[in-house]
């Protein structure tokens, strides 16, 4: 075999067990593994405080003691990524089993004209979401800190399509966001729901 080939495949082969031994080395030193695609995942920060009224009339809070939770936001009336977003979190829950049970779902409205208890709650039958998901409604008025809190942009009053931010939040049990989620891209459910079980512990 030339002499050129032969260095060539071993320059090759001590280039790749350098790359194997980068990555056995980043394993046993602890390093995170990559994340689900589409999972940014976030440096340990504190959750801000979110209440509010949920469709219902009852209290809805997060972070609560000891609760891992998810937290998005959406409209009723959206034609598009609130939908897909719904059908993978409940879907999601329902591969989770019985860790479901132990974590808080929240949405917070973006849309607070048209997020009326009737609509609210019509959305949340379509998905499988009703007991399931607690969905924060209120005024413009008192959602806007909520908005600022999570840094994200509210649906501008009369637009149909879906214009405000999109995104599901991870939120661990001691309160702290870890990861999101791009809800304007698809989520396989399978990742959501492992992510829902390793919150969980279950």
């Amino acid at each position: 075999m030339n002499r050129r080939v032969l260095v060539l495949i071993a320059m090759l082969t001590a280039g790749a067990a350098a790359v194997l031994a980068v990555v056995v080395g980043m394993s046993a030193s602890g390093g995170p593994p990559p994340g689900p695609p589409g999972l940014t995942q976030l440096p340990a920060a504190p959750t801000p405080v979110t209440a509010g009224t949920g469709y219902d009339g009852t209290p809805v809070s997060v972070p609560r003691a000891g609760r891992p939770a998810l937290v998005t936001f959406l409209f009723a009336a959206c034609p598009d990524i609130c939908p897909r977003t719904a059908r993978e979190i409940a879907l999601a829950l329902d591969q989770a089993g019985d860790a479901a049970d132990d974590i808080d779902v929240v949405a917070v409205s973006v849309d607070p004209p048209g997020d009326t208890p009737a609509a609210v709650r019509a959305f949340l039958e379509r998905h499988d979401l009703v007991g399931r998901m607690d969905y924060i409604v209120g005024s413009r008025k008192e959602l806007a800190p909520l908005w600022k809190a999570w840094q994200v942009a509210a649906q501008p009053p009369g637009r149909t399509v879906s214009a405000h931010s999109a995104r599901i939040v991870l939120i661990d049990d001691e309160g702290r966001q870890i990861g999101a989620y791009s809800a304007g891209i698809p989520i396989a459910v399978s990742d959501l729901s492992a992510q829902i079980r390793e919150l969980t512990g279950g």
